[in-house]
């Protein structure tokens, strides 16, 4: 039964995305809004089976070969529940706002027809990932993960502009060398030495192999993930229509690249202590850069944008951790894997109010440039509550749950005296959570407390129910959540 609801959840929304590109106007708000209702409740009756039934793992082979093992089955888990949850009720409120915010009452993008191209991609998007989330083999998530792209393609360049057009084909082709350098190496290696694409045959491949092919994963998972060097698409990307930002930045495409590393490294089994080192590099340096570039950003999208590769770069640090604890420096210590994926899902409904709240900007006052935008308190006081909440929540302040995932964090602080840099990505997160609150008290003090410099606008009863839905959940995610992040662990050998 959770089997048949678990692809399920993932295969109506496909479906539905592929119904969509032959739709448009009222016909086409049905039935997205029916694919992301259908999936929502689908996934929450995985999470309620699944947590009633007191189960550790699920593992169901769809498909198997003699030759070549299992090539397709599905993974039922915590953490597959917890994100696919995520996934699917955070898609939907984001979709629920994007039926008023594609019409034509939109200020800065006045919508109306055409929109069912739109809800063609984003359906899709929605279905990609769930089925990336539940993949069991490395065929599996090669497709899922290319089929994201081809969405994300879709839903930066939908506007048509030639800024659009760009940034979807840079969204798209440095994921794709990144699946092609990380899946093709583990599907050669599964194809001719383990003869099985599972994740689980992931332990059993030499210790002279076993580093390059997580390395390779690594690059696959940072290019999804817009960690350095390959950050630039993510500022780009926010070409598209805010709703599909909140999806790409909040709950799919961004949080796939941590969630496939997390996956190996769940399954992987012991590494050499180099692998720990080489990621706390790259997540100090992925870290450095919002740092630099919060203080100069004006439009709100792009202060957003970096804030993503800062944040899905504090989950990474979570797995940096993780991976120490494959090393044999901490043996055993699974605290970094499951505060990575805390933070995953804590980040998805405060970074979603953040962007629906910026696409207020657009949809009410028909700008993103923070310096135009003042006096919310007074003339969209919802919005200004809202965006007041986002800021300071990915500032990693309490109440907010992002603040809790983010403390979790720091009881990684054990490992300091355990290996060399085991400070350095801490240090970092502190730094980072410190000029956000900067930057972002700075604007709150303008966007919201300022002086009004319009004397009308309009919003809608949706926008509204949206981001309050999204505070709400900003506020109790980490309660929500918790219980399912403490039964995540290694599957693999652990030295």
């Amino acid at each position: 039964m959770i089997d048949l609801l678990a692809t399920l959840a993932f295969t109506v929304p496909l479906i539905g995305g592929l119904i969509l590109f032959k739709l448009d106007e009222r016909k086409a708000d049905v039935v997205m809004l029916t694919s992301f209702i259908t999936a929502m409740l689908l996934q929450l009756g995985v999470a309620v089976i699944y947590i009633l039934g007191h189960e550790e793992l699920i593992h169901i082979t769809y498909l198997k070969s003699t030759q070549f093992g299992e090539v397709y089955g599905i993974i039922i888990d915590p953490m597959s529940v917890l994100i696919g949850t995520v996934v699917a009720v955070a898609g939907f409120i984001f979709m629920f706002y994007g039926v008023e915010y594609m019409s034509e009452r939109n200020v800065g993008h006045p919508g109306g027809k055409g929109r069912g191209l739109f809800y063609a991609w984003m359906t899709l998007f929605e279905g990609a990932t769930l089925g990336f989330i539940y993949s069991s083999t490395f065929l599996g998530l090669l497709i899922f993960f290319e089929l994201m792209g081809l969405a994300c393609w879709g839903v930066v360049s939908f506007y048509n502009t030639p800024a659009g057009r760009r940034a979807g084909f840079k969204a798209f082709i440095i994921p794709n060398v990144g699946a092609m350098i990380g899946f093709y190496t583990a599907i050669y290696i599964g194809l001719t030495q383990l003869h099985d694409l599972s994740l689980f045959s992931l332990s059993k491949v030499s210790p002279e192999v076993k580093p390059w092919l997580f390395l390779a994963l690594l690059i696959a998972g940072y290019t999804k993930s817009a960690q350095f060097p390959t950050y630039s698409w993510i500022p780009d990307a926010m070409e598209a229509p805010t709703p599909a930002s909140a999806f790409l930045h909040g709950a799919a495409m961004v949080e796939m690249g941590v969630y496939l590393v997390a996956r190996v490294i769940q399954f992987i089994g012991p590494l050499p202590v180099w692998i720990f080192y080489f990621m706390a590099v790259m997540v100090s340096l992925t870290l450095l850069i919002p740092i630099l570039n919060y203080p100069v950003q004006k439009d709100a999208k792009r202060l957003l944008a970096y804030s993503t590769v800062a944040e899905a770069g504090i989950m990474f640090v979570g797995l940096t951790y993780a991976v120490l604890g494959l090393t044999g420096k901490a043996p055993g210590f699974d605290i970094g894997l499951k505060a990575a994926m805390f933070q995953l899902t804590t980040h998805a409904f405060v970074k979603g109010l953040a962007f629906l709240t910026a696409g207020t900007f657009t949809y009410s006052l028909g700008t993103l440039d923070l310096r135009r935008i003042s006096g919310l308190r007074e003339i969209l006081p919802i919005n200004g509550l809202a965006w007041t909440v986002a800021l300071l929540g990915l500032a990693g302040l309490p109440p907010m749950g992002i603040a809790f995932s983010k403390a979790e964090l720091l009881t990684n602080l054990s490992l300091v005296r355990v290996s060399a840099l085991a400070w350095l990505p801490i240090l970092m997160v502190l730094a980072d959570s410190a000029v956000f609150l900067w930057v972002g008290l700075k604007w709150i003090t303008r966007n919201v407390f300022g002086k009004p410099n319009v004397v009308r606008v309009h919003t809608h009863p949706i926008i509204s129910a949206s981001l309050i839905a999204l505070i709400v959940l900003s506020l109790v995610s980490a309660y929500l959540a918790y219980p399912l992040v403490e039964e995540i662990t290694f599957y693999g050998v652990v030295p």
